[in-house]
């Protein structure tokens, strides 16, 4: 078989077991093998680019997609976020329902999302919190004070 039919059976299979999962609660070990599987490596590839700079002389250089959060560039280890947490629904590849963040801002939307699950004030105390430091420091940043 050449590179090309084996990948295509690889993908036929894939998709059969993926088929089988659709709609079912899944596991730790289901979702751990749903990210090592061709369809989820080239749904999360289309999330690292913004689009193609052109050059005048002809040549095309990527734009790499940047984490809504911070407006930074994703850098290396950045992380697909799945915003609907139903397992069920882990293989319903919806653009519209991920988010590719560095892993910072990855780890701190879980968390500040435990906790407005807890007490939805939360998000509201920690705005006021945010402005209060900004205001308090002229806009300066921890950094100035060092």
């Amino acid at each position: 078989m050449t590179r090309a039919e084996l990948k295509q059976k690889r993908l036929n299979e894939e998709n059969e077991k993926i088929e089988e999962l659709k709609g079912k609660q899944i596991t730790e070990d289901q979702k751990n093998w749903f990210r090592s599987t061709l369809q989820w490596k080239e749904f999360r590839d289309s999330f690292e680019n913004a689009g193609v700079k052109k050059f005048k002389n002809g040549k095309e250089k990527p734009i790499k997609a940047v984490d809504p959060f911070t407006l930074n560039p994703l850098k290396k280890g950045w992380q697909l976020h799945h915003c609907d947490l139903d397992s069920r629904n882990y293989t319903n590849l919806i653009k519209e329902h991920f988010l590719a963040l560095n892993p910072n801002s990855h780890s701190f939307l879980h968390w500040a999302f435990t906790q407005m699950c807890k007490d939805k004030g939360f998000i509201k105390r920690f705005e006021d919190a945010l402005y209060m430091m900004y205001e308090l420091n002229e806009g300066k940043d921890v950094k100035d004070f060092k």
